[in-house]
């Protein structure tokens, strides 16, 4: 996925740059048509007519082709945006994610600062999936989706893993309690009562928070122990979060539950 990125990225500046030489044509061609309307008055009607022609055709000529390129730079930066976005929530992807990651990682090392990794997984979701349908289980996805960005900062990102899993990555964490207090706030959110169409749904997640450096210094550390703590949570009351813990065991087998889920008559 990165690589493609690269090529796209690459693609979207060889075009600006085009795009750039389009306008010095342009401006070069408007100052000869200038000068030729002034020398006019030297040439013969018919020549003077014929040149006049031929600049404007050369002038139209540029402009299309500057149209063409700034069409194109649009359709590739589109390209681009959709490469890294998940395309049902419209938040960054795994790639984008990691990759935020990873630069987070980098500044919090340089700074001796703290960062923090919450999985969240939906409880519950299957049910949903199976009792009212794959559009109303994705709608309640970019629900889910809009309700998190509303928790948390700009500066932090909100991406969905896979399925109904989600990753929020808080850019600066002062205390392990900043992590906990957005992950309560992240919960409250989902609880509130949720019309999809003419339902209405109780939400609940399961999140797991891990901290750079404390829980691991890299991406994909910090990424699977939030994870273990995630299923920690899970195990122990639907609805909670859970710091990881080097005493968290890896056993992630999970109790049967059913959703919460009222018609709307």
């Amino acid at each position: 996925m990165s690589d493609h990125s690269d090529e796209v990225a690459a693609a979207v500046q060889t075009l600006r740059s085009l795009n750039e030489q389009a306008d010095g044509v342009r401006a070069e061609l408007v100052r000869l048509r200038r000068e030729l309307a002034e020398a006019q008055q030297d040439l013969s009607a018919k020549g003077s007519a014929k040149l006049v022609e031929a600049n404007e055709h050369l002038v139209l000529a540029a402009l299309d082709a500057q149209t063409m390129a700034e069409t194109a730079v649009i359709d590739l930066d589109k390209l681009a945006r959709s490469s890294q976005r998940d395309p049902l929530t419209d938040t960054p992807n795994r790639a984008l994610m990691l990759d935020r990651l990873e630069n987070a990682i980098a500044l919090a090392r340089r700074h001796g600062t703290r960062i923090g990794v919450l999985f969240l997984d939906l409880d519950d979701f299957k049910p949903i999936n199976d009792t009212l349908g794959h559009a109303v289980g994705d709608a309640v996805l970019q629900l889910v989706a809009r309700r998190l960005e509303s928790v948390v900062r700009h500066s932090d990102t909100v991406s969905r893993h896979s399925g109904d899993e989600f990753l929020v990555l808080l850019a600066e964490v002062s205390q392990e309690s900043g992590a906990g207090m957005v992950a309560a706030k992240i919960l409250s959110a989902l609880a509130a009562p949720s019309r999809v169409g003419e339902h209405v749904l109780r939400l609940s997640a399961s999140v797991g928070i891990a901290l750079y450096p404390d829980d691991g210094e890299d991406a994909a550390t910090l990424i699977n122990r939030a994870d273990e703590a995630m299923y920690r949570a899970k195990r122990c009351e639907h609805g909670s979060f859970e710091f990881y813990t080097e005493e968290i065991s890896s056993n992630r087998s999970l109790e049967p539950s059913t959703v919460d889920v009222k018609t709307v008559t």
